[in-house]
């Protein structure tokens, strides 16, 4: 219907990340970011959002657009891509981030347009205008959606800093123009409600991290998220005012200061820079390192230091590690185990919860939440992005200020607006897609690894010459019996298979998916005695 409009999100409105949403417009439709979440689930490394209903709307998908290049917004398009044709558009960071993960993942001939804050396109019945908003990463936006029913505004995530940092930029005056001609609907971020007053801006951070680097005396390691070039930015400039050279250690701090420099967000640091099998080699009050996960991913470098397993870079007593970040919702218990290592060994670590001048997170607290909703002026609000509490914490600022409409929303909702109502019509399947490497696993084989993982697994191996037993099986069990027991316990299984199968002959099962062999007569669960 075209006097009505639909938002449907398929992600990041129960957790932090995964964010992904649909805007259905009469015959069109455009998906909004399209992100992944990390999990440790079922052996998988990342999740997205599932993408069914969504390629069920191909006919009608006319864009993917992206407000900004953080993974939790960007991360899905590969797989998303590998299914559906359609022109994306992001911001010059984001694209350039998404050309990386593309070339990744052999992708070509994609659609891939780039469009900075300030630009307009006709997305069928939809208009797309984006505006500058302060976050973590550098061209960040939000989006002015100009539709049938009125205008809507999506925050993307955001902040409002009272004296950003270069390079920063928030359209508060275009935002102040749009409200002037009425804003049926604002979509806003909720990272951030839960945290009193206003977050703390760039250029505190950068004067903290200047002052910790100053204060160390021996080698010097600062954790951040690596697509922060801001932050990058002012530790490369205090490591050059310091004396220090600079070592970059991690796949992620090394793509995102190579993109941040050909984006002059960063300067030429060529003659900063060294490479890690020089830094132990150089006095240790020269040297500072940049490295990634914050969040004690296990294959990252910063972890890596931490077991001091890392092949060319080695830290000590007296050194000093700076988490430049926060543990991310989920992730508490790595980032401490973490800190853990660090000082077990007598290296001094520098975090948010005892020292929070040294991290400024993107996402505005509850007063600039508030300021946002004072700026836009909706008609009608739905917060986004964040858990279900997050969401309803937000939706308390707009009752107090007094917005009419207001309503809550889950994955899957169907939120009907009119030019009058707004509300939940209807619900679209919904769930999660679990990664391994680069690939999908399927719902067969997450219940499989569920399977595994409760009952653990029992492996036998016959050997066989000319269709017959040749030797005792050999059998492998995991998770199922512990030490002495478990080598018992096999030896019995191998017995026990062995006698039962004494004089079958074996032969090829006839089938053209050339199945695995088979014994002639019985079965394998009357073979094996029903065991599991």
């Amino acid at each position: 219907m075209k006097d009505s409009l639909h938002f449907i999100p398929l992600g990041g409105l129960n957790e932090i990340g995964m964010n992904c949403a649909a805007l259905v417009c009469g015959d069109t439709t455009i998906a909004i970011d399209c992100g992944i979440g990390f999990t440790d689930e079922h052996g998988a490394e990342l999740v997205h959002a599932d993408f069914t209903w969504l390629q069920r709307q191909r006919s009608g998908l006319k864009a993917i657009v992206i407000t900004h290049g953080h993974e939790d917004h960007i991360g899905a398009l590969p797989y998303l891509l590998k299914e559906l044709s359609v022109p994306v558009f992001a911001p010059p960071y984001a694209a350039a981030l998404i050309e990386d993960r593309l070339r990744e993942h052999r992708l070509t001939n994609v659609d891939l347009r780039v469009s900075p804050a300030g630009s307009q396109e006709q997305i069928g019945s939809i208009s797309v205008e984006r505006f500058a908003v302060h976050h973590s990463i550098a061209d960040a936006t939000g989006l002015i959606l100009d539709t049938p029913v009125g205008t809507v505004v999506h925050t993307g995530d955001f902040k409002i800093e009272s004296d950003p940092c270069e390079g920063q930029r928030f359209d508060r005056e275009r935002l102040q123009q749009v409200a002037g001609d009425g804003v049926r609907l604002l979509l806003s971020d909720s990272t951030g409600a839960d945290v009193e007053g206003r977050a703390r801006i760039e250029r505190d951070a950068e004067t903290a991290l200047e002052e910790w680097i100053g204060r160390s005396p021996h080698r010097v390691v600062v954790a951040t998220f690596s697509s922060n070039a801001f932050r990058l930015r002012a530790v490369l400039r205090v490591a050059r005012e310091r004396g220090r050279k600079v070592c970059l250690l991690g796949m992620s701090v090394l793509k995102h200061t190579e993109t941040a420099r050909a984006l002059a967000l960063i300067p030429s640091v060529d003659d900063l820079l060294v490479a890690p099998d020089e830094v132990d080699g150089l006095p240790r009050d020269q040297v500072l390192i940049l490295a990634g996960g914050t969040q004690g991913e296990p294959a990252s470098a910063l972890s890596r230091l931490g077991r001091d397993e890392h092949p060319r870079v080695h830290l000590e007593a007296g050194d000093t590690v700076i988490f430049s970040s926060r543990a991310i919702p989920g992730n508490e218990l790595s980032v401490f185990d973490l800190v853990n290592r660090f000082e077990r060994r007598g290296i001094e670590v520098v975090t948010r919860d005892r020292n929070p001048e040294i991290h400024a997170s993107g996402h505005g607290s509850r007063e600039e939440q508030r300021s946002m909703i004072r700026l836009v002026r909706p008609k009608a609000f739905v917060p986004v992005h964040g858990t279900h509490h997050h969401r309803s914490r937000h939706l308390e600022l707009a009752a107090e200020e007094g917005i009419a409409q207001t309503q809550l929303i889950e994955n899957g909702s169907v939120l009907e607006v009119t030019r009058d109502t707004i509300g939940v019509v209807d619900t679209v399947p919904t769930g999660r897609v679990y990664i391994d490497g680069m690939r999908a696993l399927s719902s067969k084989v997450i219940a499989e690894r569920r399977t595994m993982g409760s009952a653990g697994l029992v492996t036998v191996l016959l050997s066989l010459k000319a269709g017959r037993l040749r030797e005792l099986p050999q059998v492998l069990s995991r998770g199922v019996f512990d030490g002495a027991e478990r080598l018992r316990v096999e030896q019995k299984v191998a017995e026990h298979v062995r006698n039962r199968l004494k004089g079958r002959r074996f032969q090829p099962w006839r089938s053209p998916k050339k199945r695995q062999l088979r014994p002639r007569a019985g079965s394998w669960s009357r073979i094996t005695g029903g065991a599991r």
